[in-house]
């Protein structure tokens, strides 16, 4: 198992040497730009915040909990030895020897007293339990293929894969979880090896191996559910028959948002935030709070799905599917700043909701799957706004709207010259008295073109409706009678599917069935 070092920070990795980097120096996504502060070796402080590590691990489980305590360890240096110290006691839940070594390297190298509980022998009594588990489920795994039972060979692969996972050897989860694959009999079967390779892909950050295992864990879902169909209509036509599935054969609905939150993050993590914001949005409160402690907690959802509406989403559809949902509703209740930041952005109290979200940045710069995109989506918000302020204004004083959006006359400037240059906001500034005019639309030309654009669509419908009259008039009609002349096939082999009439007005061509037919 191969694990990375920098000088400065803890980085983590998967069990094998092939696996990625589950840190921030693996973060780079193409539309993030190379100068935001939130990439890389960066350190937040805190101090302006009610941040702490409970927050974590009231929230989070397992591996999930222990990355970003691991996250904040690097880029906090106050929470640092803290969060370095809960880390290594959650390790000791886990067969992942590696990290554990690793992080009591760092330990003792910065001199950080352990706790007086603490396992010395730990380490050596796990490393030799791995390896004794290891060999006994390859053992079984040979044994199973010898005897040639598919159910057996699948759950010796996905109980390799469990224990591989445990350790943090992704890629070999990976490889024993696709390798069952061949031995799934069921669509429930397939849905447990899509979501146990979606799980060690996760943590490899190969967010393109989990975007298309859940495609293919949700058809298998949708032919689960018409088997299930199937069989209750069966069952409820033939009682006697009783129904031959059991309850287990039902597809959950907690693995359908499960799936969600797996397709919001990865989304999130390529940059299309509106798709990640839509998955989120369909993440029920009940199931994030109760099911999903080793993936997300329903604050982080809300966080996520805050950010990535502001940034995609018009004010209506804010209104509609975040303040208004019933759902939604729930896990605003648990983050009342996110709540106001969206209650502000709506009410177009725009100098308000910046504030609270420049209060909230080190707490965001905090999570490993926001902070590289917090930059990019904290530009794109900012310019939502500039342009939604702007909108009913023919012109507008720059020294006003620097102060509604908190910011300074020669930042504001800088993006009024860039939302021009890009085409989204049609205006001209004046540098000297800090004024921005919209440009003069012709109004009568545009008048001009959208009645010209209505004449012709007119027109094209006009020509649509008297071509469909003269067929109806002419009596032209084209049927499909495969089926009558599949069955007439065996009597006219030799005979063309229709036969030119010269005599009849129009010279139409006749179908040989239709003229049959007449005759009969």
């Amino acid at each position: 198992m191969d694990v990375q070092t920098n000088a400065e920070s803890i980085t983590t990795t998967s069990g094998d040497s092939n696996n990625n980097n589950f840190s921030s120096s693996q973060y780079s996504p193409s539309n993030t730009s190379s100068a935001s502060p939130y990439v890389g070796t960066y350190q937040v402080d805190i101090s302006s915040t009610t941040f702490d590590l409970e927050s974590i691990t009231s929230s989070y489980t397992g591996l999930m909990c222990i990355y970003r305590l691991l996250y904040v360890a690097e880029h906090c240096q106050t929470l640092r030895n803290e969060a370095l110290l809960a880390s290594l006691k959650y390790l000791q839940g886990t067969h992942f020897t590696t990290l554990y070594k690793q992080i009591l390297d760092e330990l003792k190298k910065q001199d950080i007293p352990l706790s007086n509980d603490f396992d010395m022998g730990w380490f050596e009594r796990t490393q030799r339990a791995y390896v004794q588990k290891l060999e006994k489920l390859d053992t079984d795994l040979r044994n199973f293929r010898t005897n040639s039972i598919k159910d057996s060979i699948r759950r010796g692969h996905d109980d390799l894969g469990d224990h591989y996972l445990d350790a943090g050897d992704f890629f070999n989860a990976v490889r024993c979880y696709v390798r069952s694959r061949d031995y799934c009999v069921s669509p429930r079967h397939m849905i447990t090896m899509c979501m146990n390779v979606i799980k060690a892909s996760f943590f490899m950050q190969n967010w393109s191996n989990v975007l298309s295992y859940i495609s293919k864990a949700e058809q298998a879902i949708e032919s689960l559910e018409t088997t299930a169909k199937t069989t209750i209509t069966s069952s409820m036509n033939n009682p006697m028959a009783g129904a031959t599935t059991s309850s287990t054969d039902i597809p959950d609905v907690v693995l359908v948002s499960r799936l969600k939150v797996y397709a919001g993050i990865a989304e999130l993590a390529t940059g299309r935030y509106k798709l990640a914001a839509r998955h989120f949005l369909g993440v029920s409160f009940d199931h994030c709070s109760n099911y999903f402690q080793d993936l997300l907690s329903p604050q982080t959802l809300i966080q996520y799905v805050c950010l990535c509406s502001l940034a995609t989403f018009e004010r209506s559809e804010i209104h509609r599917l975040i303040i208004m949902s019933t759902n939604m509703k729930q896990y605003l209740e648990l983050e009342p700043s996110i709540r106001e930041i969206l209650l502000k952005f709506y009410e177009t109290s725009y100098s308000s909701s910046l504030a609270i979200m420049s209060q909230q940045e080190p707490i965001f710069a905090l999570d490993q799957f926001l902070a590289p995109h917090l930059r990019s989506l904290y530009y794109e918000i900012r310019h939502r706004i500039v342009i939604t302020y702007f909108l009913p204004y023919k012109n507008a004083s720059m020294i006003t709207m620097a102060k509604q959006l908190n910011t300074t006359i020669d930042v504001l400037e800088d993006e009024l010259v860039h939302l021009i240059r890009l085409g989204k906001i049609k205006a001209r500034i004046d540098s000297k008295d800090k004024i921005l005019y919209a440009d003069d639309t012709d109004q009568r030309w545009y008048a001009y073109q959208h009645a010209l654009t209505i004449t012709k669509q007119s027109e094209k419908i006009t020509r649509a409706f008297l071509l469909r009259s003269a067929v109806i008039k002419a009596n032209l009609a084209v049927r499909d009678d495969s089926a009558l002349i599949s069955g007439r096939s065996g009597n006219n082999k030799n005979k063309s599917r229709g036969h030119f009439v010269p005599e009849m007005d129009g010279h139409m061509m006749i179908d040989d069935t239709y003229y049959d037919d007449r005759r009969m």
